[in-house]
């Protein structure tokens, strides 16, 4: 995002920012600098000849002091100042939510969508104008709870890293040696370069780090060095950090997504989603903005705890925004019982307490709350057959306002571990 923010900058922002009046802005981080530490206060307050309320509201006013000494304003912000990479976050943000959303979910229901799905008698007058409007309203709230985390990545926070080849950012703890083996190996080198040209020298000295390097890791990994050591440079690290952010956020997608079904939050959050109960492309981000944040945030925080390139990282963003898409498609040609399908989506659409994973059935299989979709999803005939939507509609007529099997329910769903207790 940081490259994103420079280009912005320069043929946009700067320009929009010398237009805006000369408004004042505080300065976060000076005022922050002004804090005293949560440990120090003791001390302050008792040292100080004045009341705990007059002390405290002096340091008040010192933070208040700070925060506008620097005299800033909207018109002189530098492109690093937090306040301004905020904002200007925030509208990047938000734009670039709407071109994802429209640019994948409108191809999505135009060109694969079966629109023989809105003849089903749960598809709802003027849905897609609702799921639209939904998304309309989710979205901006949406950007402006991701802001914080994209502050953090362009201000140096998470483990994001450029060139594909730094080895020196892909967890240099574990697979580097310490630095006095390296600072050893340099010296070696250098020393053995007597008489010979500094180029030379400085190749020597790569060598002999690169060499302590291979070794330290040799003496970690024994015998499985061979396996590991392509895992940790270049595109065997790429290909290895993918799979890590697949796995991590497939767990905290599902558990999250779980959580939201929990009768203490699903009324306030998650059941706006389930309105639409035969889901169109449009529905992919129609949910309350802070159920939607709340199902993101696994994508942000796997890159503040592993490492990753971070053009593949914004590449996998847009990859898990169209795979949200296409779960919602309709389109049932998957049947893979590994994998989260829209036919799987769809069941938990129409039937509310299954197959909550994002990409795999694995977590759902684990939890007790995986269920296969029916054969008739896969036979193109019996999908539109207006038995099985009756049956279907009648099933989810059984559940209660929380998506909970009741009495009425069939058996199938009873079983399920989510079912109500019987009564003894």
């Amino acid at each position: 995002m940081d490259d994103f923010l420079e280009l912005a900058d320069q043929y946009v922002f700067d320009a929009v920012y010398r237009a805006l009046p000369a408004i004042p802005v505080p300065d976060l981080i000076a005022a922050t600098a002004a804090i005293p530490k949560w440990s120090d206060l003791p001390v302050i307050l008792s040292s100080s000849s004045s009341s705990p309320l007059a002390t405290l509201a002096s340091l008040a006013r010192n933070v208040a002091s700070s925060a506008l000494g620097s005299n800033l304003t909207l018109d002189t912000l530098p492109a690093d100042n937090i306040v301004r990479q905020a904002f200007s976050l925030l509208i990047l943000t938000y734009l670039g939510a709407l071109g994802m959303y429209f640019g994948m979910a409108a191809p999505s229901y135009f060109f694969f969508f079966d629109q023989n799905h809105k003849r089903h008698p749960k598809f709802l007058k003027n849905q897609v104008k609702l799921e639209i409007m939904m998304s309309m309203k989710a979205l901006p709230g949406i950007a402006i709870m991701t802001v914080p985390w994209l502050l953090g990545e362009v201000r140096g926070g998470s483990m994001l890293y450029t060139h594909i080849h730094s080895r020196d950012n892909i967890v240099p703890i574990v697979f580097n040696p310490p630095t006095s083996v390296i600072q050893q190996s340099v010296a070696a080198a250098v020393a053995t370069a007597t008489g010979v040209n500094a180029t030379a020298a400085a190749a020597a000295a790569a060598a002999a780090s690169a060499a302590a390097s291979t070794a330290a890791r040799a003496a970690k990994f024994g015998p499985l060095a061979p396996l590991v050591e392509p895992l940790m440079d270049g595109w065997g690290y790429v290909a290895f950090s993918v799979i890590c952010f697949l796995l991590f956020t497939d767990f905290g997608i599902y558990w999250t997504h779980r959580f939201l079904h929990h009768p203490l939050v699903y009324k306030r959050l998650h059941k706006p989603h389930h309105k639409w109960i035969i889901p169109s492309p449009f529905s992919s981000h129609a949910f309350h903005a802070m159920d939607g944040y709340l199902q993101s945030c696994p994508y942000h925080i796997f890159v503040f705890l592993m490492p990753m390139q971070k053009y593949i990282y914004m590449t996998m963003f847009m990859v898990v925004n169209l795979w949200s898409v296409l779960i919602h498609d309709g389109e049932y040609i998957v049947s893979s019982p590994l994998v989260n399908s829209a036919a799987h989506h769809a069941v938990h659409h129409l039937y509310f307490n299954y197959n909550y994973g994002q990409y795999l059935t694995f977590w759902d299989r684990i939890g007790g709350s995986y269920r296969k979709p029916d054969d008739s999803m896969f036979d193109p005939t019996l999908r539109m057959d207006k038995n099985v939507w009756k049956k279907q509609a009648k099933d989810i007529d059984s559940f209660d306002e929380n998506g909970k099997p009741t009495d009425a329910s069939d058996n199938t769903f009873k079983s399920n571990e989510f079912a109500k207790p019987k009564a003894v």
